[in-house]
């Protein structure tokens, strides 16, 4: 029986060419998405670049060749849109709407979603609010078309996206030149901007009454096209409770919250992939400011949460968490829909069941959290924590 043969020696390695790291190398954090930037108007494209001193770099140039070219095409088609349906979105009276609160990745967006299968409610969808100006004259026509742009799941994390899926109305808010921490998204290397927007407060009255008739405009246009009572969801919106119940007297609210020990870290990828996605400029280099700024802002958000709910009538505001969402969706919604008085609930049944069947409820992820980071929020959100029962 022969002796078995010693292995050959491996061939040295090949020297592999290095790749260059020229001017258009992308750094996409969570993989590409387009530019929302899109559905600017020219004017407030310009402003918008003119405001972050024109800091673009050049991997981002041809992303940003495109929405220079079809920001021209926005502006025709608004003050089309605005001869054909501005009157009657001026004069529609639509039923008060339904505000989905909560700190970004809370659960606010499976809520949303959810939800939205009620055929007595009606979600912006991500075509309206990436393309405020004239979605009542082209999303029909054209909506679809932009699909093939996009990918199949959000770059931070496994949730479906498409055109006519909902959408936070924060993001109209930007493209129209309102005032929104989403501006931040455009020149992250220059740190947060416009955060007076998040509450509202230490606005001038002047300021406050702009974004207050530009958020009207683009609920009546948005209520015009969907004629059914609205389901609105927009984190900042947590913040805003007072101005809210001026501009919406008769609305519901519904806040769902979620452990901080979860929501800062989940945050934090969240910025990162949208900053690195939509940034005019790239690598944003956000790691000077990102982690103490989602802290603060968490903490402050939940402080004029809890001033604003006080301002809430009885039988309109419901609460509920996150973690008690993934085990139970509908006795959770149900619940929601019986605090709130809102009928509908058994006939909107088996398009949740539908829902959840397709879509399927995932675990929330878990965090390892560096001691440091775990501090911090202890301290920082020590009341959001009590409040909600997340103090172990």
């Amino acid at each position: 029986m022969s002796s078995p043969q010693a292995p050959a020696p491996a061939a040295p390695p090949r020297n592999k060419k290095k790749k260059r790291k020229g001017p258009f190398k992308v750094h996409r954090y969570g993989g590409w998405l387009l530019y929302f930037w899109h559905g600017m108007r020219f004017g407030a494209w310009v402003r918008l670049l003119r405001r972050g001193r024109f800091d673009v770099t050049l991997n981002c140039l041809p992303n940003i060749a495109t929405v220079t070219i079809w920001t021209p095409v926005n502006s025709g088609l608004y003050w089309i849109s605005e001869a054909l349906y501005g009157r009657r979105a001026d004069r529609f009276e639509a039923p008060p709407p339904v505000f989905i609160l909560g700190h970004w990745r809370t659960g606010t967006t499976l809520l949303h979603d959810l939800m939205s299968c009620d055929p007595g409610l009606a979600a912006p969808t991500t075509y309206e609010c990436f393309f405020p100006n004239h979605f009542l004259l082209t999303e029909r026509a054209i909506a679809r078309a932009f699909n093939v742009f996009l990918p199949k799941k959000r770059p931070q994390d496994d949730v479906p996206v498409a055109m006519d899926r909902p959408q936070e109305e924060e993001f109209a808010l930007s493209i129209l030149g309102l005032g929104t921490p989403y501006n931040t998204l455009a020149f992250p290397r220059h740190g947060p901007v416009d955060e007076a927007y998040l509450d509202l407060e230490g606005l001038s009255d002047a300021e406050r009454g702009r974004w207050a008739n530009g958020y009207l405009w683009l609920y009546r246009r948005l209520a015009l096209k969907h004629k059914r009572r609205l389901l609105l969801k927009s984190p900042p919106n947590t913040a805003r409770i007072k101005l809210l119940l001026e501009l919406f007297p008769e609305a519901r609210f519904i806040h769902i919250a979620r452990d901080p020990r979860a929501v800062v870290p989940s945050t934090i990828k969240l910025w990162r992939a949208l900053y690195s996605t939509q940034g005019l400029h790239n690598p944003p280099r956000l790691d000077p400011w990102l982690e103490t700024h989602v802290i603060e802002t968490f903490a402050r958000m939940a402080r004029a949460y809890e001033e604003g709910r006080k301002l809430v009538p009885e039988g309109r505001f419901a609460e509920l968490r996150m973690e008690d969402l993934l085990k139970d969706p509908l006795g959770q919604v149900e619940g929601v829909y019986r605090r709130l008085g809102l009928e509908g609930f058994a006939a909107a049944r088996p398009a949740f069941e539908a829902f959840l069947a397709a879509r399927g409820i995932h675990a929330a992820g878990a965090y390892e959290l560096a001691p440091e980071l775990e501090e911090r929020i202890a301290t920082l959100l020590a009341p959001y924590r009590a409040r909600f029962g997340y103090g172990g």
